[in-house]
């Protein structure tokens, strides 16, 4: 029997500790050749939508799991009241092929994606970084915090956007969220006064252009770029990276999808991907992470499927235990 989750059913069975968890899970299996990932397809649809496919094979679990991932952009759907984004995860058994789950896959890849960042934090920034400054304020902006807040508590947000809506719903969902232990938010008028003595970064935006300067950085500076994932993005601006230890969640993803990397490349700013760090190298202690108090650290992430199928595995038992779902017969 599989189970159907709804978005509510995953939200039950997903915390951002877990998810963090499993991200350290799918990175350390990514870097010991434990995955197949093929690079996800796109097929374009009528009025410029786009359907995505993502899939991974994880070794790891038992038994081995293959996840499967739809993904819908559909830009008329503003026009119809409804999400421009819709998203779907099928959850196999890589021994037998049996269905063990479909589920919203929406939530689960926000929560990832977020929990990507944690794992990155934790391995990377600075015991004493409790300052965030936060570029954006969509869809994916509360997770990043809550994923940093959950390894490194915050003392202050400070928040870089430009649509008001967009800030006053991130501040109400933080506060919900985290209750009496959300740190104090504040809207920051520029890139400069958000920067200014913080030592966490986060950008989840769509810009193409980078977001702030090289000499706006404070020392010791850990950042996490998550919304550049095309080659004509850009969060992170060339001689930033220069200065930086870069650390990417897969080298052959980045070096296709990463715009802030692939320009900084074209520009002789940085060398190619042989000097770019793997998360899961890192985790797996196969190499240093940060070298000293005032190293600059990026974590660069395009997203990667597996973390979809270690997340989903993740969701999948935890659903089983607490008698979460609908069982049917596939």
């Amino acid at each position: 029997m599989a189970l159907i989750l709804s978005r509510d059913d995953v939200q039950r069975c997903l915390t951002m500790p877990e998810a963090i968890e499993a991200m350290g899970v799918a990175f350390r299996a990514l870097s010991s050749g434990l995955v197949h990932v093929p690079q996800r397809s796109a097929s374009n649809l009528p009025d410029n939508g786009v359907v995505l496919l993502m899939s991974s094979l994880l070794q790891t679990t038992e038994p081995p799991a293959i996840g499967i991932k739809v993904i819908t952009v559909m830009p008329g759907n503003s026009l119809r009241n409804l999400p421009r984004s819709y998203a779907s995860l099928l959850l196999l058994d890589a021994q037998s092929g049996k269905t063990l789950a479909i589920m919203e896959g929406g939530w689960l890849t926000a929560l990832r994606t977020g929990a990507a960042s944690g794992f990155a934090t934790a391995l990377l920034a600075r015991k004493d970084a409790h300052v965030l400054a936060l570029f954006g304020a969509g869809v994916q902006a509360p997770m990043q915090v809550l994923a940093m807040h959950t390894v490194r508590p915050l003392s202050e947000v400070r928040v870089v956007n430009q649509n008001d809506d967009h800030y006053q719903q991130l501040v109400a969902t933080l506060q919900t969220a985290l209750g009496t232990t959300c740190p104090p938010i504040y809207r920051a008028a520029t890139s400069r006064e958000a920067l200014a003595g913080a030592t966490l970064v986060a950008c989840a935006t769509a810009s193409t252009t980078p977001l702030f300067s090289w000499r706006e950085v404070a020392p010791g500076t850990h950042m996490n770029a998550i919304g550049a994932f095309t080659p004509e993005m850009c969060e992170v601006d060339a001689e930033t990276l220069a200065h930086a230890h870069i650390v990417v969640d897969q080298r052959e993803a980045a070096f296709i999808e990463a715009g802030d990397l692939l320009q900084a490349l074209a520009s002789k700013h940085i060398t190619g991907p042989n000097t770019w760090t793997e998360i899961g190298e890192l985790a797996l202690g196969k190499v240093p992470g940060r070298q000293a108090e005032d190293e600059i650290t990026v974590f660069k992430s395009v997203g990667v499927a597996v973390q979809d199928v270690a997340a989903a595995w993740q969701v999948y038992a935890n659903a089983r235990s607490k008698g979460i779902g609908i069982e049917i017969e596939v």
